[in-house]
């Protein structure tokens, strides 16, 4: 008893350890709280809390756009700058992008789309690759649902802070100290990021550093990222990462944000939708890390696509059925709070806010199996990145398509069923990948890791590389300090 005790004090010792990736992961989470948290918060409002969404449709836009294009380098960004400066960078977007609606000049304010599309682009590759590659194989699904949890924890606060302010107000927009509000958050969570350690300096359980590799460099990065359009797993998950974000313009700017809801209405269903995405996460992630499940790692894979195929079907199927009861027409002839549905209207308002919580679920389970799905392909941190710089770039083109269709105004209903055929086959195509996963990727990355370390340190391929990097041969200070994290002599980091 007293051995079982020591022993669960030390495991509870070592997740707790600032250099552990347990620790790593929670500060990872409370920065993208405060900074994509905080934003995907504002957003549920639907037009960012505006009453004209066409700015924000096109602001949107913008912002997928750069998205989907910087993602594609974000990953070679990553590996070259280090997390901590591409993190810092990210957030500022955040936080300029928020600012742009306090003066609501529709030029800034898409400028600012694109600009974020950049930063957001960065933060999402670096968060990726982190959270994919630092927790051993049997702990990815936790890890996955442990950050979530936080990251979400930001929309559910976020949702809460504009339904406080904007509760006896009458107004259909949100007002300035809201802004402020999220921006301050957005700020401090964005100086979170210098408090990353590198990753040669997390440390898993059994003493491993969770990276020992050295630094990349431009050419290679883009001969590797060139190698995914050629990589038929990736190209068979396009379909799942370009349905992960398309929904979102359905879900925030003609469900939530589309005129059938008051102002405090929107910010409480947000608040439900962030706190279903909390339960989500950690239900799949778990499921897919659970041996007691199956003990065979593709089989989890399996029967996650299939759970993902059948809640897909009751929630959309839920939805098309609400979704008969109005239409773009019909919202905007609701020219008062009396004629919207309100939270105080239980008759009415109970149907649409288990509709809008079911969303959110479901978005966690989808996203969730997405990130779960690339970690099961590699344990490098730097492949990590290269795919998540991937997913992010189908996702936000996939967003930047969604955002295009309601500035163009095609029926909600029609852009429903758009959004449900395309999760379908998505389910369809990922399973393609799902049928070929192993049970560990450690066989997968020996050989990208061996080539491309053997590039980088100027030694052949066949040369053997240290833990440290470079030749064993050639073992020195100068080339440990090179592993991959921030350069010492990078500013701000």
């Amino acid at each position: 008893m007293e051995k079982r005790t020591k022993s669960v004090e030390m495991v509870r010792s070592w997740i707790w350890r600032y250099d552990s990736p347990m620790a790593q992961i929670v500060i990872l989470g409370v920065l993208c709280f405060c900074c994509p948290g905080m934003f995907n918060a504002i957003n549920g409002l639907g037009a960012v809390g505006k009453t004209d969404a066409t700015t924000t449709d096109n602001a949107n836009t913008a912002l997928a756009v750069t998205f989907a294009t910087c993602s594609l380098i974000a990953g070679a960004v990553f590996n070259i700058l280090g997390h901590r400066l591409t993190l810092f960078l990210g957030g500022l977007a955040y936080v300029l992008y928020i600012g742009s609606y306090l003066s609501y000049a529709s030029a800034f304010v898409i400028t600012s789309g694109g600009i974020l599309g950049a930063g957001a682009g960065f933060l999402w590759a670096a968060q990726g690759a982190i959270m994919i590659s630092y927790p051993e194989e049997k702990d990815k699904g936790k890890y996955i649902g442990v950050f979530w949890s936080i990251f979400n924890t930001g929309g559910v606060m976020g949702s809460l802070i504009p339904l406080i302010i904007e509760w006896n107000s009458g107004k259909s927009s949100v007002s300035t100290v809201t802004y402020i509000s999220f921006m301050v958050i957005m700020f401090c969570g964005t100086l979170l990021s210098l408090t990353l350690l590198p990753p040669n300096r997390v440390t898993r359980k059994n003493g491993e550093p969770v990276s020992m590799h050295q630094y990349s460099s431009w050419k290679l990065e883009a001969t590797e990222i060139a190698k995914l359009f050629g990589d038929w797993r990736m190209l068979a998950l396009i379909p799942m990462f370009l349905s992960s974000n398309w929904f979102y313009t359905y879900q925030f700017n003609c469900f939530n944000g589309g005129g059938l809801f008051t102002t405090r209405t929107r910010a409480f269903n947000g608040t439900f939708y962030w706190f279903a995405q909390i339960l989500g996460s950690n239900l799949m992630g778990n499921f897919l890390d659970s041996e007691k499940i199956s003990p065979r790692r593709k089989r989890r894979a399996e029967m996650g696509l299939v759970a993902l195929l059948v809640i897909a079907t009751s929630t959309w199927g839920g939805g098309y059925a609400f979704q008969r009861n109005f239409t773009r027409r019909s919202v905007s002839l609701l020219m008062s709070n009396e004629q919207k549905i309100d939270l105080t209207d239980s008759r009415r308002f109970a149907g649409p806010v288990t509709l809008y919580t079911s969303y959110g679920f479901f978005d966690a389970l989808w996203q969730t199996y997405c990130y779960w799905i690339m970690g099961s392909l590699t344990n490098d941190t730097r492949k990590a990145a290269r795919y998540s710089g991937f997913y992010k770039a189908v996702q936000n083109a996939g967003a930047a398509l969604g955002g295009q269709v309601d500035a163009h105004k095609v029926s909600f209903m029609n852009q429903l069923v758009v959004n449900w055929v395309i999760l379908t086959y998505g389910c369809v195509s990922a399973y393609l990948v799902a049928r070929t996963v192993t049970s560990s990727s450690d066989s997968l990355d020996s050989k990208t890791v061996k080539e491309s370390e053997g590039l980088q340190s100027g030694f052949p391929p066949d040369v053997p590389v240290s833990r440290t990097g470079g030749a064993e041969a050639h073992e020195s200070k100068e080339t440990h300090d090179s592993v991959l994290s921030i350069p010492k002599e990078v500013p701000g980091n």
